[in-house]
C-alpha cells in the first residue's frame, strides 16, 4: 500500500506529463475500439443480410443438391427428419423452402425471376416477410394462388397490385411449369438482389406449380445461439445418412467468409500501426519521466533505497496510468459505438451504389459486442507495459554518483 500511495502521488507531481501520457492511451483505445466496432458491425450486417434473413445459418439438402441445384435433387422432409432436427437443443425453428427459377411476365414486360416457395408461418422465423411488405398484404394460407414480388421487379415488369403475373419454367423431372397468379403485394429485403428478382409464393402453391408435391430444396435451421453452428452441424451430420448433406453458412458461402477475413486482416494492419505509434509515444513519455527524476533516484539509491523498490514504484506508476487510460478509453468509445449502433449511418449516391453492387444494404452499423472493447483495452494496456520495460531497466541500473552529477 505504501508503494501504491507513493506511486499515485508521484504521477501527479507533473500533471501535464501524466495527462499527456493518459490521453495518448485513451486516444489509442478509443480509435482502436471505434474502428473495430465499425468493422465488426459491418461484418454482422453482411452476415445478417445474406444469412440471417435468407439462407439460415444451417441448411439440410438432399445429397448432391448443392453441387447441382435442380429440382431433381430435392428432398422429401418426413416427420422423422423434422424430429431429428428439433431434438437439438440449440435449434429454435426449421424453415422449409422450395426454390427454382422461372420467367416472370406482366402484360408488356418479362424478366427472369427466382421463385421461392415458403411456409407462411415458419418463414416468420427467418426472413419474416410480413414485416417487409411494402404494399399489399401477406399470404393467408399455404395453398393461396397469389405471389408477392420484389419492389424493383414490380417496376421492371410494370405491374400493379391485383394484376396477373405469368410464370413459365421447368418443374420436377422435366415437367412443364406454367401458372397465372395474382400479385398480392411487394416486398423489400436488405439485399437489393432479392428485390430485383424475387417472386415469393406459398409453399403448397409452389409445389403444385413446379410439379414437386411434398418436395423441398432445403430445410433452413434457425438457432438460439449462432455460436453453436459448428457443434450443431456436427451433431446433425451424425444423425443423417449419406442421402442428406448438412451445411453451415460458412460452407455454403465461402466467398462471404473470405471477404470478411480479408477485410478484417487489413483492419488489423491499420490498428497495429496505431499501436506502434502509440507505443513509441508512451516510451518517449516514460523516458522523459525517468530522466527528469534521475537526480532523485540517485539520492534514493545513495541513502540505501533498494533498486528493486525504485523499479517497483515506477512500475506501479506506469501501471496506474495504463489502467486509467484504458478504462477512460473504453468509457469514451462505448457511447459513440452505441449511438451508431442505434442510429446506423445511411449511405446514398455512389457509395450506396457500391454497397448494392455487392448485394448489401447501404448502411454502416457499429457493433456493441463486449469483446470489441475489452480486447482493444487489454492490447493497449499490454503494449504500454511492454514499451515501459526499457525505461524501467534503465532506472534500475542507475549509477548514483553519475545520476546526482547530471
Amino acid at each position: 500500500m505504501l508503494y501504491f500511495n507513493l506511486a499515485w502521488r508521484n504521477i501527479w507531481r507533473n500533471k501535464r506529463r501524466t495527462i499527456i501520457t493518459i490521453l495518448s492511451i485513451v486516444v489509442a483505445v478509443f480509435l482502436a475500439s471505434v474502428m473495430r466496432s465499425m468493422q465488426e458491425g459491418q461484418y454482422t450486417d453482411m452476415i445478417e443480410n445474406t444469412v440471417g434473413t435468407f439462407s439460415g445459418y444451417i441448411q439440410i439438402h438432399a445429397d448432391d443438391y448443392w453441387d447441382d441445384k435442380t429440382l431433381d435433387n430435392t428432398l422429401v422432409a418426413t416427420d422423422s427428419v423434422y424430429s431429428k432436427i428439433q431434438a437439438e437443443e440449440s435449434v429454435r425453428a426449421v424453415v422449409p423452402r422450395l426454390e427454382s427459377f422461372a420467367l416472370a411476365a406482366g402484360q408488356n414486360q418479362s424478366r427472369p425471376a427466382m421463385v421461392m416457395g415458403v411456409d407462411i408461418e415458419a418463414e416468420r422465423n427467418l426472413s419474416d416477410p410480413e414485416k417487409r411488405i411494402q404494399s399489399g398484404s401477406y399470404f393467408g394460407k399455404n395453398d393461396e394462388r397469389s405471389v408477392i414480388i420484389g419492389t424493383e421487379l414490380m417496376q421492371r415488369l410494370d405491374v400493379q397490385l391485383g394484376d396477373s403475373l405469368v410464370l413459365i419454367g421447368q418443374g420436377f423431372r422435366g415437367m412443364s411449369a406454367t401458372g397465372l397468379y395474382e400479385v398480392k403485394g411487394t416486398i423489400a429485403f436488405p439485399n437489393p438482389q432479392l428485390n430485383r428478382n424475387l417472386v415469393m409464393m406459398p409453399i403448397e402453391t409452389a409445389q403444385y406449380f413446379l410439379a414437386a408435391e411434398d418436395r423441398l430444396t432445403a430445410l433452413s435451421i434457425i438457432l438460439d445461439d449462432t455460436e453453436q453452428v459448428d457443434r450443431t452441424v456436427s451433431n446433425l451430420q451424425s444423425k443423417f445418412s449419406d442421402d442428406y448433406e448438412v451445411m453451415s453458412w460458412e460452407t455454403m458461402m465461402p466467398e462471404l467468409t473470405q471477404t470478411i477475413e480479408a477485410d478484417r486482416g487489413s483492419g488489423l494492419i491499420m490498428i497495429f500501426i496505431l499501436y506502434i505509434v502509440v507505443g513509441f509515444g508512451i516510451l518517449g513519455t516514460v523516458l522523459m519521466m525517468i530522466t527528469e527524476r534521475t537526480y532523485e533516484f540517485g539520492v534514493m539509491i545513495s541513502v540505501g533505497t533498494p533498486r528493486l523498490a525504485i523499479t517497483l514504484m515506477l512500475g506501479i506508476e506506469i501501471l496506474l496510468m495504463a489502467l486509467v487510460g484504458t478504462a477512460a478509453g473504453i468509457v469514451v468509445s462505448i457511447p459513440i459505438a452505441w449511438y451508431f449502433n442505434v442510429n446506423p449511418i445511411q449511405f446514398s449516391g455512389d457509395i450506396a451504389a457500391v454497397y448494392q453492387s455487392y448485394g448489401l444494404e447501404a448502411v454502416l452499423q457499429f457493433s456493441m459486442e463486449p469483446v470489441v472493447f475489452y480486447s482493444q483495452a487489454i492490447t493497449v494496456f499490454i503494449i504500454t507495459l511492454v514499451f515501459s520495460l526499457l525505461p524501467l531497466i534503465k532506472a534500475s541500473r542507475l549509477n548514483p554518483v553519475e545520476a546526482m552529477r547530471s
